[in-house]
């Protein structure tokens, strides 16, 4: 039996192989995994205890494992190198890229990149998590009857809690008996339901809006997995002056791109309404070869109903974008072209569009920042409103303010450089509820009130 202080180096490169990469879909990561390369474990800590005959291993006092990108800490470790595992059975921490949970119980297999742990706690993506036990997968992680939210407070504004919740850090989660809650209070339950984790995504919970031409609404987004790919969603959405106009899909994302059919009623920025029956669309996009330009195509056809005239409206469209440059340390550059293709049944009307966008962001601090970009499209006037460019020519600015920790200030032009005008001119007011974010908007040249009332995407 060897005895080493302070630290002890173990290359497992025969027996031990990379783990794939944690965000990304489950079949990549098992790809991934018959495919990566030796990879080897680090363990450090005060005293280390290993036989070469057996592989038993024993270590004590700040342990740390470490093994490409994953890290386990505790106390007291024990462990098995010819079976590739460690487990302890007081606290301990699991840090990886994008997770970092506090258990008891914990067991990891550095060759599989696999393991569990009790009563955890902690973050995955921006999920704050709790689990009666968590289960560590290389592309996914498992919670048993443990709870999610994005609220920090000690005691959360509003959670959710499910008997289980895989989640793909990244892309997706999927929870089961799921009940959703404000403070102590249960406002629905689903046997199932998804939600995706792209930073834009809507949230589970209701969104409270106003605007002074549609009056007040209240709308929800319920979405539920058929399977790995496919799922079902619904927008119940009521509002004052309209009233019920919900809508609802179905989305197909088998990796690489995505189709969905979709139905009901639809507005857009500019609270323009459109009423689909249905609508078909395809999307897909990637970076083009090692270039730093990303694509982007859709195809759309569908019924398009609207308050004078029905169509069948088709629109297909490329789009490039390259990667944001940097210019010093406040300036970014985005820039991006484009061409898109409009045909409608109800006048046999057909649009070849093309725009460029070009965008200068400067950062300034941490609570001041400004933009200002130029936005050029030919051709523009097509049959729908809805979901259209207004202006040919347009030159945009803004700039946000943290004014404090709870608000922020902001304003934002549009300048129509073919007119020579002030097209819109708007201002912002952002507030931080504790865990839910408002904000009010006054569009000065239309004379309109919009306000909103979400969970705050941390």
């Amino acid at each position: 039996m060897s005895n080493f202080k302070k630290f002890l180096v173990f290359i497992l490169a025969m027996s031990t192989y990379a783990g794939a990469a944690w965000a990304g879909s489950p079949a990549e990561s098992d790809k991934a995994a018959k495919t990566s390369m030796a990879a080897p474990v680090v363990i450090e800590a005060d005293e280390v205890y290993f036989s070469d005959s057996t592989g038993d291993m024993f270590a004590q006092g700040n342990v740390v494992v470490t093994q490409q990108g994953a890290v386990v800490c505790g106390d007291l470790l024990r462990g098995n190198a010819k079976q590739n595992e460690v487990w302890i059975d007081g606290q301990s921490t699991f840090t990886e890229s994008n997770a970092r949970l506090l258990g008891t119980g914990s067991r990891y297999n550095y060759k599989t990149r696999t393991g569990s742990m009790l009563q955890a706690t902690g973050t995955v993506g921006r999920e704050i998590v709790t689990g009666q036990n968590i289960d560590i997968l290389p592309a996914k992680f498992v919670i048993h009857n443990g709870t999610m939210t994005r609220c920090p407070a000690k005691v959360p504004d509003y959670h959710v809690s499910a008997e289980r919740v895989e989640i793909w850090p990244g892309d997706k989660l999927i929870a089961y008996s799921a009940k959703f809650w404000i403070k102590g209070t249960v406002i629905y339950s689903m046997p199932k339901y998804q939600q995706s984790l792209n930073p834009n995504a809507q949230s589970v919970f209701p969104q409270l809006n106003y605007t002074s031409q549609d009056g007040f609404s209240v709308k929800q987004h319920l979405e539920y997995p058929i399977s790995e790919q496919l799922s079902v969603y619904a927008e119940p959405t009521w509002y004052s002056k309209a009233g019920y106009r919900p809508s609802f899909g179905v989305t197909d994302s088998p990796g690489g791109y995505t189709f969905g059919v979709v139905q009901g009623y639809f507005r857009d920025s500019n609270d323009y309404w459109i009423k689909k029956e249905p609508e078909y669309d395809l999307k897909f996009g990637h970076q083009v070869g090692s270039l730093p330009v990303n694509y982007s195509v859709s195809a759309i056809y569908g019924k398009w109903i609207g308050d004078d005239k029905t169509s069948w409206h088709q629109d297909y469209s490329l789009y490039l974008s390259g990667n944001t440059i940097s210019m010093g340390n406040i300036l970014r550059l985005d820039l991006g072209t484009g061409i898109e293709k409009v045909k409608e049944s109800f006048d046999g009307s057909s649009h070849d569009i093309f725009r460029y966008d070009a965008t200068l962001h400067e950062i300034w601090s941490e609570r001041f920042s400004t933009y200002v970009g130029y936005h050029y499209v030919r051709n523009n006037e097509t049959l729908f409103t809805y979901g259209s460019t207004a202006l040919a020519r347009e030159l945009d600015s803004g700039l946000t303010y943290q004014l404090d920790r709870m608000n922020g200030i902001g304003v934002a032009q549009s300048y129509d450089l073919n007119g020579n005008r002030i097209y819109d001119q708007d201002y912002y007011w952002y507030r931080d509820v504790h865990c839910w974010e408002l904000t009010v908007e006054y569009r000065a040249k239309r004379h309109q009130y919009i306000v909103d009332f979400t969970t705050k995407r941390f």
